[in-house]
């Protein structure tokens, strides 16, 4: 009997490489400048300074943790490259998935614009 193609053995091409930085670039480009209006549209003018300072030190925990988690389920998969890079991107994805019931506690709108 022959070995089965695995999706491990096929290694993507740039073309497939740049596709999806595209893809991922243009999606966090149109999300994060608008997180950080809405979220920080409940604070007051005189809380600014330290809303966007908790906001950031926020994002850069989550962060700092989010790379932690998906790191240790790569390193902690027992299989193949291949298996264990489906096995982080799909603890991603729950991840992902759980924190959109997060959204409702959003604030409704951005805070207005001075000029």
């Amino acid at each position: 009997m022959g070995r089965r193609p695995h999706l491990g053995d096929r290694h993507p091409g740039p073309a497939v490489i740049v596709l999806a930085a595209v893809v991922i670039g243009l999606g966090m480009g149109t999300c994060f400048g608008t997180v950080y209006d809405i979220t920080l549209g409940d604070v007051t003018p005189d809380e600014a300074g330290s809303g966007s300072g908790s906001l950031t030190a926020v994002q850069q925990l989550a962060n700092a943790l989010g790379v932690a988690a998906v790191t240790t389920v790569y390193l902690h998969t027992p299989h193949r490259p291949a298996e264990a890079m489906t096995t982080s991107l799909l603890v991603v994805a729950a991840i992902t998935l759980a924190c959109c019931g997060l959204v409702r506690l959003l604030p409704r709108r951005p805070q207005p614009q001075h000029h």
